[in-house]
């Protein structure tokens, strides 16, 4: 969501926060652990040696699980210049700089307010590649937990370290806590009168753009782990962003989930973070076949950041946005349609642009699903998010022969150890005299994974299934469709047609191989035949 969404009515807090800065300052390196108290019921520990915060305590209860940090960068640092700045206001940052990996970590608190805000300066490539602010509290007094990703009594491993499963058979990850950033609401865990929530704030400075998801609570059974990621290698399409990521925050309450608000008064307090009079706004038009039909979202992104705004009545405006150049590209749905085009803001102006483009059209044979950039309507698109594709609560992978009649029960996806080839039955009331033209739209492939097409005496060329984008990633299995979206095209000759009933044959295609879920795969969007 663009910073336009969160803003609310926090002008006065913004202003006092502001006119804090008039006041006495105070800076010194931290010879002694970091401490703060609301006054209103939180309270937390920093480090002076590493940084990590060892305590965060709620109306007088420690939340922080035995033996973990409260907050801290990756997996926190081993040793760290920690120092700390107070203001008249009684408001305190604490800064946390690791020289070796180059990266700083703030933590802003005032009074009166159960909230730690924060950012994350991130100056140099990172290794491992993630970059995420992590707390782990006690599971026993923050019990509510999205079930999906609660891996808390599971009895197998389906997956690597990180996907499991339950006696019964239903899996359990912590990638299926996830929300696609557009839409992210406070995540967090609650229970017994105590409530952590994670305001994700813009995530202007993450990577992935709109549609991205990524890790965000996990019971474990000896933490429950919140986190906030700015970066991470799990089916990313875009390199990291060098620069100030945030600012983000940590909520307590006694509950209840945290309204989103705006973070924008944080300009005063943490450096390097623009104030709305230093960014500039971009506005305009957004037409296409699409309007009506699908959600039209419009996209910028540059070395400078990622914003994004909703299309609406033909309109979209997206504010406070890092003066540079970007790229704009329209979305129906999670497709890009059009071309993209090239914008420049400044700081205190509003750029304008005037964007527009088609769904691919729809297939006059015959079409399977929708050119939306998703596997929506397709069997198990509606479970994908929250579970393993081996739960066994998935209908079955391997359908039969499906007939286009019945669209809804063709996979969302498939593998090549798992349901490939997979049949298509569809009929003809005349061979097209210069024969079809298919066209197999895709979200994402892993392991190399595209489709192939047989059908009579036809089988596709090699050449018309190019390798797709590599994200070096699992995808599907990690609770998301979200990749580098392709078509492939296929000319299929009149011979290998008949009038009547045709039964096509899907494939997976990759010089890789693998087992089950994990073999080469790809996701479908949709599937379309016209007369070539």
């Amino acid at each position: 969501m663009s910073r336009k969404t969160l803003v609310v009515a926090l002008t006065a807090v913004a202003v006092v926060a502001g006119a804090g800065l008039i006041g006495r300052q105070e800076f010194a390196s931290a010879a002694e652990n970091v401490s703060f108290d609301s006054g209103s019921g939180m309270s937390f520990i920093v480090n002076a040696t590493n940084g990590n915060m060892t305590s965060l305590k709620h109306n007088g209860v420690e939340l922080a699980a035995s033996g973990q940090a409260a907050g801290q960068f990756e997996s926190g640092f081993s040793s760290a210049s920690v120092s700390s700045k107070t203001f008249s206001n009684g408001a305190i940052l604490v800064t946390v700089a690791n020289t070796s990996n180059g990266v700083t970590q703030y933590y802003f608190a005032r009074k009166s307010d159960n909230t730690v805000y924060m950012a994350t300066n991130i100056a140099k490539a990172l290794d491992p590649g993630e970059a995420r602010f992590i707390t782990r509290l006690k599971p026993s007094l923050l019990t509510s937990s999205p079930a999906a990703a609660r891996t808390a009594g599971t009895t197998a491993k389906v997956e690597g370290e990180d996907v499991f499963s339950f006696d019964n058979g239903q899996t359990a990850s912590k990638f299926y806590s996830s929300q696609r950033t557009i839409v992210q609401q406070p995540f967090g865990a609650s229970g017994n009168g105590h409530g952590v929530f994670i305001i994700g704030g813009t995530h202007e400075m993450s990577s992935g753009g709109p549609f991205f998801r990524d890790i965000e609570v996990n019971d474990t059974g000896t933490a429950v782990n919140i986190t906030h990621y700015m970066f991470s290698g799990h089916q990313q399409p875009e390199a990291l962003r060098l620069g100030l990521h945030g600012p983000y925050a940590m909520a307590l309450t006694d509950g209840a989930k945290p309204e989103l608000h705006s973070l924008d008064f944080l300009s005063a307090y943490i450096p390097g973070l623009l104030s709305n009079a230093q960014r500039g706004n971009v506005s305009g038009t957004a037409t296409g076949s699409w309007r009506g039909t699908l959600d039209g979202t419009v996209a910028l992104a540059g070395t400078n950041g990622q914003y994004w705004g909703t299309v609406k009545s033909g309109a979209f405006v997206i504010g406070h946005v890092r003066p540079g150049t970007y790229t704009a590209t329209l979305y129906a749905g999670e497709l890009a349609v059009g071309s993209t085009k090239s914008v420049t803001v400044t700081a205190g102006g509003t750029a304008t642009l005037a964007l527009s483009g088609d769904l691919p059209a729809a297939g006059t044979l015959f079409q399977v699903g929708a050119f939306d950039g998703t596997p929506s309507g397709f069997r198990n698109a509606d479970k994908i998010e929250t579970m393993h594709p081996s739960d066994v609560r998935m209908s079955s992978w391997t359908p039969g022969t499906v007939d286009v009649a019945s669209p809804s029960t063709w996979p969302m996806a498939e593998f090549k150890s798992v349901n490939s080839p997979l049949a298509l039955k569809f009929n003809l009331s005349a061979v097209p005299s210069s024969g079809a033209r298919l066209r197999i739209a895709t979200t994402g492939g892993f392991a190399g994974g595209r489709p192939a097409v047989s059908i009579g005496s036809f089988t596709s060329p090699s050449s018309a299934s190019p390798a797709p984008v590599n994200l070096n990633s699992r995808g599907i299995t990690r609770g998301t469709w979200r990749g580098v979206n392709a078509t492939y095209t296929f000319t299929i000759p009149a011979s290998a047609l008949k009038t009547g009933s045709n039964t096509m044959s899907i494939s997976v295609l990759s010089g890789s191989s693998g087992e089950s879920f994990l073999s080469p795969n790809f996701v479908f969007d949709a599937l379309a035949l016209d007369p070539a």
